[in-house]
Parts: C-alpha cells; structure tokens; sequence
C-alpha cells in the first residue's frame, strides 16, 4: 500500500486511479478512500485521481498529541501528497472535512490549484459550529475514548444529522457506517474531532478565491446552507444541488455526482488549454 511521510514524521495513506490532469480529493472526518468506490471508475476514466486519508484517519498515522491536529496542518499535509507525487497544480477538494482542507489549502497555495471541487461541506465555508453541533461532537470525543468505536458508530447513527439523514434514504448503509468507523484509531477520530472543534473561521477570507469553484450539495444536507454562503462570497462559483441526498451525496446520486464534477473540471480543462 503507498505511503509518504510528512515533514513532522507522519505516515499518510494514498491511492492512485487512472490517467489525465490530477485530481486529488480527501473525504469527511471519520471517512477513508473507500467512501468514493462508487466514483472511482468514472472519475479515473477521465484524471489522474488520487485518493487520501488526513492524519487521524483510517490507515493514516493517528498521532496521540492533539496539537498535531488543525485545519492547517491537514492542508500541509495535501501539500505533501503533492510534493510526494511531483505533481506542481491539481484540481483539489473532498467532501465534508476533506473539502475544508482543500479551501484552506486554496487559499494559501492558489498557484498550485486548477480549480476546487467542494461537496457537502460546512467546514469549507468557515462559518463557526452551531452549539449543537459542538455539544454532539464532544459528546463523539467522550463516547469514541470511553465506550469505542462501535457505540460510536451506533451514536452518530442516532444523534448526527449528516449520518441520520443517509439512513433515511438508505438504511442499508448502517453496515456502511460500521464499517466505516472501525477502520479508525480511536485518539485519532478523538483528536480529529478536537480540531474541526477549534477550526479557524475563514468565511472572511472566501473572496479571495480565484480559481473555478464548484459546490455540490444535497436537498438533505444540513451543509447546505453553508455552502449557499460560499456561493455568495466566491464570485463565479457554481453550486448544484442534488436530490433526494443527504451529507453523502457522491453514495446518495453517485451517477449525478460524477457527471456534475465530470463537467465542471472538463470545462476548467478546456479554458486552461485555450
């Protein structure tokens, strides 16, 4: 499996799928690669699209010491997929956190992105956390070091929106969601969680974005809002809304998804070369 090293020593997990202008997503906080499986295919048919796991995530290192854990530092660490790659401008973004990390990364490397593919996330807008939001994501913290993975899992099915809202539509993604949460490293969620906690609020700092930005969201999704106030601050970017989906809309309308992402960086591939 491909690994690369970071400059404070960590380990960090990658794929590589197919040929063409490289594309490099991260998905949401608690995820792992094998949540775009039903992407792969025609995202690769078309890009060098390479998959990654932020630090406290799945096959990547979990360090123990939470102030190894920011927004910042999982942006540096996209830098260093890039530069472990050779890879000198990508299209870059992910879903939920993934894309949180991929608007900070914009927004201090804008020389090195052809464009910024945002899904589902609220994280990417900067705006802060609601109370709510922060009440159930310590109680996640509490529940992940105390009673595992598993009872974490069966909480966030309960009490997160993002993952109820999936179930609704599909209730065979509860094996999904098992799964999903026993790939990780308990200190690493734990500490994951602490960082989108205390993640910097940069909704002031989105108009500075000036590279092609698409927003896909789902009629479900809490994140919606959120997103709709980064269509307002970044001049030109598109926003599609897919339906019926929720948080997971690339798993909810996969076909739609693609297409909508298919399109966007096909156009930003036909202004580059003209």
């Amino acid at each position: 499996m491909p690994y690369l090293r970071t400059d404070d020593r960590v380990r960090l997990y990658y794929e590589e799928h197919g040929r063409g202008t490289p594309l490099v997503l991260a998905y949401g906080i608690g995820g792992n690669v094998e949540m775009w499986d039903v992407n792969v295919p025609d995202l690769a048919a078309h890009h060098r699209l390479i998959l990654w796991e932020p630090r406290g995530h799945a096959r990547s290192d979990s360090p123990a010491d939470p102030a190894r854990y920011s927004f910042h530092r999982w942006a540096l660490d996209l830098e260093a997929v890039l530069e472990h790659l050779g890879i000198r401008r990508a299209h870059v973004g992910g879903l939920s956190l993934g894309a949180g990390i991929a608007t900070r990364f914009a927004l201090r490397f804008p020389s090195r992105v052809r464009s910024l593919v945002v899904t589902n996330s609220s994280s990417a807008s900067g705006l802060p956390l609601s109370w709510q939001n922060i009440v159930m994501r310590a109680r996640s913290i509490e529940i992940t070091l105390t009673q595992g993975l598993d009872a974490m899992a069966e909480y966030a099915m309960t009490a997160n929106p993002n993952v109820a809202e999936r179930l609704a539509l599909d209730p065979g993604a509860k094996a999904e969601f098992y799964a999903e949460y026993r790939q990780l490293s308990p200190i690493g969620y734990a500490n994951s969680l602490r960082a989108l906690i205390a993640m910097d609020h940069i909704t002031d700092q989105l108009p500075r974005l000036r590279m092609p930005v698409l927003l896909v969201g789902g009629d479900r999704d809490p994140s919606l809002l959120p997103m709709r106030v980064m269509r307002r601050k970044i001049r030109g970017a598109k926003l599609v809304v897919l339906s019926p989906a929720s948080h997971f809309a690339n798993r909810d309308q996969p076909e739609a998804w693609n297409r909508a992402v298919l399109d966007f960086l096909a156009r930003c591939d036909r202004r580059a070369r003209g």
